[in-house]
């Protein structure tokens, strides 16, 4: 190498790179306190983070001081979501107002400096008991979960919060809880051999004492409390060994093995059953299986392919044989998508997604694909059963205009995939010209922010959760809902909410006629009136 050449490369390599300097004038300033909800007492060493909205996950954070007051500095104009958190209490999200309830976005212009930012951390709650077995004597090593009721895809479901584990007295305690209302369950599992010969086991068992969740007593806590006294007792029954064979038709040789996977079919139900054992010539046995209902899924990847199978399955008192679950792969679903009016737009950004109906898709899998620079896109291991039609990572304004296989339309109606069957071409239209819906949400004649604001479309269209969206309001009570497709919608505003209520329609019903009409076109900005359903008279 060259004298000369060294040189340069060295110089190059001491150049610092050329970095856009902010203007000090245009940085922004977040003040406040942190202090416990109730007492008003400060809190000292909290955590306060602010994360820039769409931004890396970790933003700028400062710690209160004895005062419980913080300041961050520097920060540049923008959106941000901001947090404060301690040990022993609840995380709070600025403008968060229930149990993993949505934010409020934090606007600052250049320059601006926002003075009175209060949080108010609500002390973590308990739930302590214990778990014993038939005989009265302290289970030792039973897992005790604490769950919530979520919605999710227009449906109300069990979700995990905390758990823990007994000691050698059959003590568990749950710590660290938000205020709320929880389903307590109890499980043990008694035998961890390789190769377990008992016939018995226990059947999970909610608080105070009920095998199924519809009849188990939901414990409330608040701010603070330890909600002692949720003792269980667990019972043995028989349980049972199911036997069978996986076929593989089609994916070929797995270094992983076949995956199987044992679900009680109750739509409320938080656990599955059985020790598996599996070969990777696909002969499998279940022990320990407690009579009931269940589906039974086998999975199998390899050689680039995905083999899936489900069958329904009766469970009673007697052993089960030969067992036999075809899997196969599913079908590969060719398609375009496009943007309306912008012929030479690049489209990488875009996801495609097929989004089961009615089923969870976690173990199935969701078909999804980017769309290449040119819009084609290719939608692997899609399994027969009907599917929703969505595009994740629109721009703002964007919506779905339009989805059609093989001429078909498919948006409204959805397809089906027959693995029998071809599946033809999807062709995908995007417009750029969603409809806006703007307005401000006020209480006792002030501005509310956090309120969760929802645009719902009618009736007939309620099983498209694609045309669902919604927002919060911002610290002066606004609210804007973009890329909205053209129909007929009703604008809802809470106080308080449980995230993605909106979309169940036995929770819809009783607020009705609390919503506000809107009529979307394509492209339309609309401001509409909407009154605020207090907390007070929200079914929670």
């Amino acid at each position: 190498m060259s004298t000369f050449l060294l040189s340069l490369l060295l110089l190059l390599a001491a150049t610092p790179q050329q970095t856009t300097t902010p203007n000090p004038a245009d940085l922004c300033t977040i003040q406040g306190v942190v202090i416990k909800a109730g007492t008003g007492e400060p809190l000292h060493k909290a955590t306060v983070e602010a994360r820039v909205l769409g931004g890396p996950s970790q933003g700028i954070s400062t710690m209160t001081d004895a005062m419980g007051r913080f300041e961050l500095k520097g920060l540049a104009p923008g959106q941000y979501r901001l947090s404060a958190k301690h040990n022993g209490f609840v995380t709070e999200e600025y403008g968060q107002q229930t149990l993993d309830g949505h934010e409020t976005t934090l606007t600052l212009s250049s320059g601006q400096k926002v003075p009175e930012i209060t949080f108010q951390l609500i002390p973590a709650a308990a739930i302590t008991g214990h778990v014993f077995d038939e005989d009265g004597e302290p289970l030792v090593g039973a897992y005790v979960l604490a769950m919530h009721f979520v919605y999710s895809m227009g449906r109300r479901e069990l979700s995990y919060s905390r758990s823990a584990q007994t000691n050698d007295l059959g003590e568990f305690r749950i710590f660290g809880l938000s205020p709320g209302q929880y389903v307590v369950l109890a499980t043990f599992e008694n035998n961890v051999s390789a190769k377990p010969t008992t016939r018995e086991g226990y059947v999970p068992i909610y608080f105070p004492g009920v095998p199924d969740v519809s009849r188990a007593a939901p414990i409330t806590v608040r701010g603070g409390d330890e909600f002692s006294g949720a003792d269980i007792s667990l019972q043995p029954v028989r349980t049972v060994t199911i036997k069978g064979h996986i076929i593989n038709a089609g994916c070929g040789a797995s270094a992983m093995g076949p995956m199987l996977i044992l679900e009680n079919n109750s739509p409320d139900a938080t656990s599955q059953g059985g020790d598996f054992d599996t070969t990777a010539q696909g002969a499998f046995e279940i022990h320990k299986v407690i009579p009931g209902s269940y589906y039974l899924s086998a999975k199998i990847i390899g050689a680039g392919k995905q083999c899936f199978g489900r069958l329904a399955l009766e469970v009673g008192d007697a052993d089960i044989g030969g067992i036999t679950i075809n899997v196969t792969p599913g079908v590969e679903l060719k398609g375009r998508l496009r943007v309306e009016g912008q012929l030479g737009s690049s489209l990488g950004s875009l996801n495609v997604i097929l989004f089961p109906k009615g089923t969870d898709g976690t173990f199935r899998g969701v078909p999804t694909d980017s769309t290449k620079a040119d819009g084609n896109f290719l939608l692997k291991n899609a399994y027969d059963g009907d599917y929703e039609i969505n595009v994740d990572n629109l721009p703002d304004n964007y919506f779905v205009k339009s989805a059609r296989l093989d001429g078909i339309d498919v948006l409204s109606a959805g397809l089906t995939i027959d693995p029998r069957q071809a599946p033809g071409s999807l062709e995908i239209v995007v417009s750029p010209n969603g409809a806006n819906v703007d307005g401000a949400i006020s209480k006792d004649q002030q501005p509310f922010q956090g309120a969760t604001v929802a645009i719902v479309p009618d009736a007939p269209h309620r099983g498209e959760k694609r045309l669902f969206k919604s927002t919060t309001t911002d610290q002066n009570g606004h609210f804007v809902l973009q890329g909205i497709s053209p129909g007929d919608y009703r604008v809802f505003a809470w106080e308080k909410i449980d995230p993605a209520a909106y979309t169940s329609p036995e929770f819809l019903q009783p607020y009705e006629k609390l919503g506000e009409s809107v009529h979307i076109t394509e492209g339309s900005r609309n401001s509409v009136q909407v009154d605020l359903i207090p907390a007070k008279d929200t079914n929670q």
